[in-house]
């Protein structure tokens, strides 16, 4: 179940464990459509080609990928800061 919350000022996760790609890109894209410029996601995963293929697609769309990191064995957290 993927699951989408905020957790601060201007701070929002969310969890796609569970789902390969394309998912966690089309749910991301999803994700920013619904904050604002300037909030920051925080994306966790445990698909491995996530860690490349989210940061690509919302680096073409003109976001700002903040980091990437291993949170967990087998989970990493994209850090990502919306641009328009």
């Amino acid at each position: 179940m993927v699951r989408f919350a905020k957790i601060g000022d201007n701070k929002y996760v969310l969890d796609v464990k569970g789902f390969v790609c394309p998912y966690p890109v089309i749910y991301t894209r999803k994700a920013l459509s619904q904050i604002n410029a300037g909030d920051v996601l925080e994306v966790i995963t445990d698909n491995p080609p996530s860690c490349e293929n989210v940061p690509k697609a919302v680096e073409a769309d003109g976001h700002e990928v903040l980091g990437v990191e291993n949170i967990d064995r087998g989970v990493w957290r994209i850090v990502i800061r919306k641009r328009r």
